[in-house]
């Protein structure tokens, strides 16, 4: 049986050599496309494009968390980032950006401050968040060091004061016309969701809760674009002793009046526990499906998903970000089930005037089985304001609702606003 790390190395050779086959200057960069964001509601609201760098940016937050009948979690913080970058010089340029976020009620009592926004002590903090290298050759696209990402299982989801940032290692090529091949290890990550310390990059092991360190991430995709109106993705993760994941993804869009736009997607992820199996048994078999039809003239776009899993352990639940799932909402998705379940939600979006889109969604999370509980619904109120190409707010309110007694209702306020410059 061939040795993933041998794999990775023929892949990446046969890349290299298909780079200087073909006269053609089309530089397709990884993550382009946003793989996931225009699927789930989840998606769109952590979307983070990663190709285009601002020199700057200036944020403000604030989020408030409640369960029925306890005080709530809340915080408000300030926070940027500024970006810097060479020029490039024989195909290769170098790139920083450092990312501070302050707290600007330090002295709040520690047992109701909402710890998203902020480093494992509840404090404001500093960080190097990107510096990485960047290098293009022809077809051939490297980058490595800390950067963001977007990518089915791993990404930015940016739906608080910092994204998600990983250290990696990626290489993408588009020798061959409409066909993206890319392969990448990821070993550390930084961020609101690493769930020890949003200022430092640590160790993916540590970040999934493994008692031992691990290689990290590794990562194969193929993107195809040469069917008319047709969209096609197969990406296989290599979670390092953990976890193997194979993820294919379609999507179809077909116009069916001159101002009438429907995509249908179409999603299926297999997970199953390898090597030392350092997390325990993974089976995960999750099939995904949903609708969207745009009514270009009245800015109005409805949207309907669905998610089933069949395996024993549930749907995949080591996604470093939002995940890549049709149902996914503000809070809750498929993987919380922890089991066989399934899930749906239903929603639209509208255009209203004065550069504002307003969105209600609702969805509902179940167990197939009597031994996980989990019977919940959500709904969704998202508002988005963007005057100009600088300036965007968002605002988000979920209310969680549980069907099982033993477990309390709760509901999230948050709102984030962005200068860009």
């Amino acid at each position: 049986m061939i040795h993933l790390k041998q794999l990775t190395m023929s892949f990446l050779m046969i890349m290299s050599i298909t780079s200087y086959s073909t006269g053609s200057e089309n530089i397709l960069m990884l993550n382009t496309k946003p793989y996931t964001s225009t699927q789930s509601i989840r998606g769109a609201l952590g979307a983070h494009n990663t190709t285009v760098h601002t020199e700057g940016e200036l944020r403000t937050g604030y989020i408030t968390f409640k369960k029925n009948g306890a005080q709530p979690i809340s915080a408000c913080a300030l926070g940027g980032h500024m970006h810097v970058d060479t020029e490039r010089w024989n195909g290769m340029m170098i790139a920083l950006s450092a990312y501070t976020v302050l707290n600007p009620s330090g002295n709040q009592n520690p047992l109701h401050q909402n710890s998203d926004f902020f480093d494992n002590n509840g404090k404001g903090f500093s960080t190097l968040s990107e510096a990485f290298i960047d290098a293009k050759w022809k077809n051939t696209h490297i980058k490595l060091g800390r950067q963001t990402l977007d990518t089915p299982l791993v990404d930015a989801d940016d739906i608080r004061m910092i994204p998600n940032y990983f250290t990696a290692y990626t290489i993408t090529n588009t020798a061959i016309e409409n066909l993206m091949l890319a392969v990448g290890l990821i070993d550390k990550m930084a961020g609101w969701e690493n769930g020890v310390n949003a200022s430092e990059f640590v160790n993916i092991s540590q970040v999934l809760g493994a008692n031992e360190e691990t290689d990290g991430v590794y990562y194969m995709s193929i993107s195809y674009e040469g069917i008319q109106d047709t969209s096609l993705s197969l990406w296989y993760y290599r979670y390092d002793n953990i976890e193997d994941i194979l993820y294919a993804e379609a999507d179809y869009t077909q116009m069916l009046s001159k101002s009438i736009v429907t995509t249908l997607g179409l999603q299926y992820a297999h997970g199953q526990n390898s090597g030392k199996a350092l997390l325990g048994k993974k089976d995960a078999s999750t099939f995904g499906t949903n609708i969207k039809i745009n009514f270009q003239k009245r800015g109005t776009t409805l949207m309907v998903a669905y998610n089933k899993d069949n395996g024993q352990t549930g749907a995949i639940d080591l996604s470093l970000g939002g995940g890549p799932f049709f149902t996914s909402m503000e809070d809750q998705t498929i993987d919380t089930i922890a089991g066989k379940g399934t899930a749906w939600m239903g929603g639209f979006t509208v255009n209203i005037p004065v550069n504002t889109t307003f969105g209600v969604y609702y969805g509902m999370f179940r167990s197939d089985t009597l031994t996980t509980h989990h019977h919940a619904s959500e709904t969704d109120l998202v508002i988005k304001y963007s005057p100009n190409n600088h300036i965007t707010l968002t605002t988000v309110y979920a209310l969680i609702k549980h069907k099982d007694d033993n477990i309390v209702d709760h509901n999230q306020f948050r709102f984030i606003g962005n200068y860009s410059f």
